[in-house]
């Protein structure tokens, strides 16, 4: 038995755009399918959440036990990746106590923060990463394990820690490697 949805059944969730060799662990919570756009060339592991106003790119893999809270919308770019245990939101409720948490109150009783959510070409978040509304992480930065993401990240760069913090620069070679994939047209059929 296969794990994956077959693309019949992906179709049947009815996804508002979905690309080729997308591979959907049958173990993957969908929420929303039809905010949920899908590029080529993507995998989503098993025990993932995929909810809300959602973008992937093409040459995307989310690993397993991660979640996507798209409330505020969350765009990933191509060649992205996401390891496991990692998770995006795109709202927030407001911990001050001056207001009520949960989903389950009237909203007018609530404060959340929301907005987008923007991993750009070439990311990677490593396990267990964390990253809150409002932020954009630059092109080909990548985040350590463990790593709480609370503003914009530079582009091309390694952060780690709580919250995260620039290590260094990251090199480009992927860059390279990336068109010479794409000019293989190929590897889309």
């Amino acid at each position: 038995m296969n794990s994956f949805y077959t693309l019949e059944e992906l179709k049947e969730r009815g996804f508002k755009s979905l690309g080729k060799k997308v591979y959907i662990s049958k173990k993957c919570s969908i929420y929303g399918a039809e905010n949920i756009s899908i590029g080529n060339n993507v995998r989503v592991d098993d025990f993932c959440i995929l909810s809300g106003k959602i973008s992937i790119g093409n040459y995307v893999h989310i690993s397993a036990y991660s979640s996507l809270y798209g409330k505020g919308g969350i765009s990933i770019g191509n060649f992205c990746g996401i390891s496991p245990r990692s998770t995006i939101y795109s709202s927030s409720d407001d911990f001050s106590g001056e207001f009520m948490i949960s989903p389950m109150v009237p909203p007018e009783l609530t404060n959340v923060k929301e907005g987008n959510v923007i991993l750009k070409d070439y990311c990677q978040l490593g396990a267990n990463t964390i990253v809150m509304p409002c932020v954009t992480i630059g092109e080909g930065t990548v985040t350590g394990a463990f790593s709480l993401v609370l503003k914009d990240l530079k582009e091309w760069a390694i952060y780690f820690g709580i919250p995260s913090k620039i290590y260094k620069k990251r090199e480009k070679r992927l860059v390279k490697l990336s068109q010479a994939l794409i000019k293989d047209k190929t590897l889309l059929e």
